[in-house]
């Protein structure tokens, strides 16, 4: 008996609870509820805890399901803001180069109109630094009208000359080079030298007289002689003046006045005048007849 209840314990329990239901049905019609109503109680008082914690486990599920759906659409919206403003430093960035590409390009039209030179403006596409040669390379050439021994020029003053010309391309010795040498003289004293390039982003006054008056922070403009680079442009700053014993001249170290770390657009000499040239920095000329 014991084991057939054990097999069917699933069937009997069922069976009790659907008896139990049909006589609480069976006392609340026919009998009083005083009978009837302690029963319910005692029943839903059981069931009542059940009832919470399957509430409370539903409430929180969807409480969850309802902060993952938030946070999904959080992470998108970040995602999306982060792709946003990537995409505005982007176009931030490309407006300031543009903005700065204008600056310059303003500068080098300025000087061409107010010096009223024959002019012709390029664009640095390359450059050779290496500790013996200094050049750059322009995207000018021969079918432009680019030819050899053309000075090259920038708002601040004297950059180089064209050494070699391709039809489409140029190559520029610069100033900085040890084996350029630009016949200047100071501003000031009207002293004459001879500007040679040195190793790095300087240069040097040599040949000076002995006796000539050279002074620091003077100001060193091309003589215009030699035939290559007219009279009046800017070369440099006297920064140091050195005077051997025994020599028949003295030096002078020399900072030059274009900056070749940041040089992108040159303008090209096609035709040498002449007459000084009156050279504008900012908006003030610094080279007077």
């Amino acid at each position: 008996m014991l084991r057939l209840f054990t097999k069917y314990r699933r069937t009997a329990a069922l069976g009790l609870a659907l008896l139990a239901s049909f006589l609480l049905m069976t006392f609340q019609t026919r009998q009083q509820g005083d009978l009837v109503l302690p029963i319910k109680r005692a029943l839903v008082a059981s069931i009542t805890p059940a009832l919470r914690l399957t509430n409370l486990i539903t409430t929180s599920a969807s409480h969850l399901w309802q902060g993952y759906l938030d946070l999904r659409k959080v992470r998108q919206e970040n995602l999306r803001l982060r792709e946003e403003i990537s995409s505005l430093k982007e176009r931030f960035n490309a407006l300031q180069e543009s903005a700065l590409e204008g600056k310059r390009l303003r500068s080098l039209l300025e000087l061409k109109e107010e010096t009223r030179l024959p002019l012709k403006a390029a664009r640095v596409i390359g450059a050779d630094s290496t500790n013996w040669f200094r050049t750059i390379f322009i995207n000018k050439g021969s079918e432009d009208g680019i030819g050899r021994n053309m000075p090259v020029l920038s708002p601040e003053g004297i950059v180089g000359r064209v050494v070699e010309v391709m039809p489409r391309a140029a190559k520029v010795q610069l100033v900085t080079d040890p084996s350029s040498s630009i016949a200047a003289l100071i501003q000031r004293s009207r002293v004459m030298g001879l500007v040679t390039g040195e190793l790095g982003t300087r240069a040097r006054m040599r040949y000076l007289p002995l006796m000539a008056e050279v002074e620091v922070g003077d100001r060193v403009v091309t003589s215009g002689l030699g035939g290559v680079f007219p009279k009046g442009i800017p070369v440099g700053k006297i920064e140091r003046v050195d005077r051997k014993g025994g020599s028949f001249f003295q030096e002078a170290r020399m900072s030059l006045s274009v900056d070749f770390s940041h040089l992108e657009e040159v303008l090209v000499l096609t035709k040498v005048p002449s007459a000084e040239v009156r050279w504008l920095q900012g908006k003030e000329q610094e080279v007077t007849r």
